[in-house]
């Protein structure tokens, strides 16, 4: 059965002149699956900007064009040294964190993101345990993470988790280190790239 998978990057933001989550996005649009081992799926990738709303209007067009089974969402923590999957979502939304908001200068200041009674956290539905033990075999540093702060990430973290509560859909969010040929070169990425897909 062929599994449609939508994975989401983020566009530079701030002082990150390069985002590899970007990359991620466009390597899923380019890579042949196929010869990875991966025929059973359809990937497309999707850049989001770094914009409270906006991203995850973004996200959800496309997610409403492609109908895929799983949403794979990544973002880059710069002060990170391992891949961390996201376990929770929080019901909040900030950017006062960076000193300067979001790309478009807005900080929301710790306003909920859902009032009517929506929950405080939402858990991701990724297949975590698989996906831990297949980056690592993979030789990639991974492990989970509780918070996914208060800025774009864990706005549209929320935002997707809340909207698919109830869907078959598996969803989640991954946090990525900045792209360094010493530790995290491009073929790291690649590699753990290719190596959640094969957990999913």
């Amino acid at each position: 059965m062929l599994v449609r998978v939508l994975i989401s990057g983020f566009e530079p933001f701030l002082d990150e002149k390069v985002n590899p989550t970007e990359k991620l996005a466009h390597f899923a649009n380019s890579c042949d699956f196929h010869a990875s081992g991966l025929s059973r799926l359809d990937v497309r990738g999707v850049v989001l900007p770094v914009v409270f709303d906006a991203a995850f209007e973004r996200l959800e067009s496309e997610r409403q064009l492609f109908r895929p089974d799983v949403v794979l969402s990544f973002g880059l923590a710069g002060g990170r040294t391992r891949f961390e999957v996201e376990m929770l979502a929080v019901n909040s939304r900030g950017g006062e964190q960076t000193g300067r908001g979001d790309n478009r200068g807005q900080v929301l200041g710790g306003k909920v993101l859902n009032s009517s009674g929506a929950p405080l956290s939402l858990t991701t539905t990724l297949p975590v345990e698989k996906i831990l033990a297949g980056l690592e075999s993979a030789s990639v540093p991974i492990g989970r993470s509780w918070t996914a702060g208060t800025y774009v990430c864990n706005d549209l973290f929320y935002r997707m988790q809340e909207r698919l509560r109830f869907t078959r859909v598996r969803s989640g969010f991954i946090h990525v280190p900045r792209l360094d040929e010493a530790t995290f070169s491009w073929p790291t990425f690649e590699k753990a790239l290719l190596a959640i897909l094969r957990s999913l």
